[in-house]
């Protein structure tokens, strides 16, 4: 035994006091003269010895009462060695790693996640560090490493699910990290999650946690649950007329109640309802006018609600606008043949000379083919290249009445290349041209890949303008000579794309071919693609907002928080709390940009990993 203020000791010398007393005060009998004893009666020897063996007991007790007086205030103790039958405690370094996870909203799986951080910190001795993570598919350190009980009780309030996948790689990489500057030799990673197979990926298979690090896994999964979801969804718009019909497709994933019912709501109006039956279900619906529509397709609530939602936001606008920039007028004969079908047609369709090339025609039409281009100002140059990075798309083609220079000056002020000459193919290879690769993943040619062997190559080419792109182009078709059958550049918001032929029959015969009308309908398109902005997101995903730099952009979120997003000197700007699901809306002074984000539906596939597998993955093997 050992006494933190031994000192004190010397207090035990106060136990001999009442010894002292007793033989201070020792009572002596006195002779006093009295005249008979014989009325007395004697005191019995047993209650004398009774009597003597209380007054021992008393002054034993007061004697331990300034003893134990003394060996309080040393405060003595027991050193660990001197208790081998104890084992002796060791300091830990301790880093929890808390699954936050969509997943962990199951029944009670995050309240019991909560509830073994707490026990762990409230167990941890008094020089033992402890990290706490919060982890879905991104690791967040909620405190590091430290023996402040305090700041990891802290840390374990503000422990809340969210709506994100599971990456249990970058968690244990963050843990392993944080002990790089651990103060204690015992290291310990405690991974505390419901398991889900779906966070176990590919990396696990050439990484292992370093040796020596004490991998602990506990599961708080309740048992399996079987989760019904919405996994697919898919909205399709088509002209009818003066109308647009609407599909609405949506693939349900079965859960353990195949009872429930799906909706289609509309701008918070519930429009149509399917009953129980097929996990695949269609609604179909016309818009009643053009504009932008936020919806939701939703089935009865089960174990996780926010995955029996999708949410969507479209936009259904009016006939996009043609214009076709022709002066001699035989390009444009075709185009109208093609693309202008009266009320039935996609696209409402207008053509004329180079004086619709004015700024205010111009932003009027999704599209501009300008057909065989004579000779271009500098002023109609920068004007054409504005319109681009404003959103528009050019289409360029070539003819026996396009000026040469001037279409090459267009192409070099667009970043596209340049015009180098009209070639004769018969002159190069003694035979007409034809596509001789075709690259079929390209939105223009994706549709042609189930149309019959070497459709796409039965067009003939007697002649075609050789163009020579830029590095940043994409060239997505050649002619068997080796050069571009087609051209394209991105510039700004839009899109630049060159045909070098004719879309008139004077070089090729490709106008009267059956490949021409769906090659126009493809390439107009194709053209079209970016002015739709993508309007759908999942949990998680940046979302891109453009302006004038320095504008700022106010985001406000399904739970009615507003976040302001600046627009840097290139004209973005960020917003990346897409951390909820449930509509968005985005607006500046001139500009308003609805969208809707959704869970990940691999994050609602409730299968667990063992524990013992999941040990197996981080740990590395023994070696004996």
């Amino acid at each position: 035994m050992s006494f933190i203020n031994p000192l004190f000791l010397i207090g035990l010398a106060a136990a001999a006091l009442p010894v002292l007393y007793h033989l201070v005060r020792r009572m002596r009998a006195k002779q006093v003269p009295f005249s008979s004893l014989m009325f007395l009666k004697a005191t019995p020897k047993e209650r004398i010895r009774r009597r003597r063996l209380r007054d021992r007991l008393l002054m034993a007790v007061r004697c331990a009462i300034f003893g134990l007086l003394a060996l309080a205030f040393a405060r003595p103790f027991l050193p660990p060695e001197s208790l081998p039958f104890i084992a002796e405690r060791t300091d830990q370094s301790v880093v929890l790693l808390v699954d936050n996870s969509f997943s962990m909203q199951v029944g009670e799986r995050f309240e019991a996640a909560r509830s073994e951080v707490r026990r762990r910190l409230e167990a941890a001795g008094p020089r033992d560090e402890f990290a706490v993570v919060a982890f879905s598919d991104a690791a967040q350190p909620l405190s590091l490493l430290s023996d402040d009980a305090t700041l990891h009780q802290a840390a374990a309030r503000r422990l809340s699910p969210g709506y994100r996948t599971t990456d249990f790689f970058r968690a244990l990489q963050m843990a392993e990290e944080l002990l790089q500057d651990a103060r204690h030799a015992q290291r310990q990673v405690v991974l505390i999650s419901d398991f889900q197979q779906a966070g176990w990926g590919g990396p696990f298979e050439d990484w292992k946690l370093t040796p020596g690090v004490e991998f602990i896994p506990v599961s708080v999964a309740d048992g399996a649950v079987d989760n019904g979801y919405v996994a697919a969804f898919e909205l399709s718009q088509k002209r009818v007329g003066g109308q647009v019909a609407l599909r609405f497709d949506a693939r349900m994933a079965p859960g353990a109640n195949d009872s429930r019912s799906a909706r289609l709501i509309i701008d918070g109006a519930a429009l149509d309802e399917k009953p129980p039956s097929a996990q695949r279900v269609t609604f179909q619906q016309v818009a009643p006018r053009a504009g932008v529509f936020q919806g939701e397709v939703s089935m009865t609530e089960d174990a996780l609600p926010a995955d029996d939602r999708h949410y969507f936001t479209y936009t259904v606008q009016n006939r996009p606008a043609l214009l076709v920039v022709d002066e001699n007028g035989r390009g444009a004969f075709f185009l109208r043949a093609a693309l202008d079908l009266g009320e039935a047609a996609r696209y409402a369709f207008s053509s004329g000379g180079r004086s619709r090339l004015g700024p205010a025609a111009l932003r009027q039409h999704g599209v501009v083919f300008l057909v065989d281009p004579s000779p271009l100002s500098e002023r109609e140059v920068q004007m054409l290249r504005a319109y681009v990075e404003d959103g528009g798309s050019l289409i360029v083609s070539f003819g026996p009445n396009a000026e040469l220079a001037s279409a090459s000056r267009l192409l070099q002020a667009l970043d596209v290349g340049r015009a180098e000459a009209v070639v004769d193919a018969r002159a190069v290879q003694n035979t007409e041209a034809i596509v001789g690769e075709v690259d079929l993943r390209h939105p223009v040619f994706s549709a042609f890949g189930s149309s019959g062997s070497g459709a796409i190559f039965r067009p003939r080419f007697r002649h075609y303008v050789r163009v020579a792109p830029d590095s940043a182009t994409v060239v997505p078709a050649r002619f068997d000579t080796g050069d571009p059958f087609l051209v394209e550049k991105a510039l700004g918001k839009g899109k630049m794309l060159v045909y070098p032929s004719t879309l008139h029959t004077a070089w090729t015969d490709f106008p009267v071919n059956e490949l021409y009308v769906p090659f126009l309908y493809q390439l107009v398109a194709h053209a079209l693609s970016g002015v739709l902005q993508q309007q759908v997101f999942t949990v998680g995903e940046v979302i891109l907002l453009k302006g004038r730099p320095g504008e700022v952009w106010d985001v406000r979120t399904p739970d009615d928080r507003v976040y302001k997003v600046d627009i840097n000197e290139d004209g973005r700007g960020f917003f990346r709390d897409t951390d909820m699901p449930g509509h968005y809306a985005a607006a500046n002074r001139s500009q308003r940009f609805l969208f809707s984000v959704n869970v990940d539906f691999r994050e609602s596939d409730l299968a667990q990993r063992d524990v013992e597998e999941a040990y197996a993955a981080v740990v590395p093997p023994r070696q004996d």
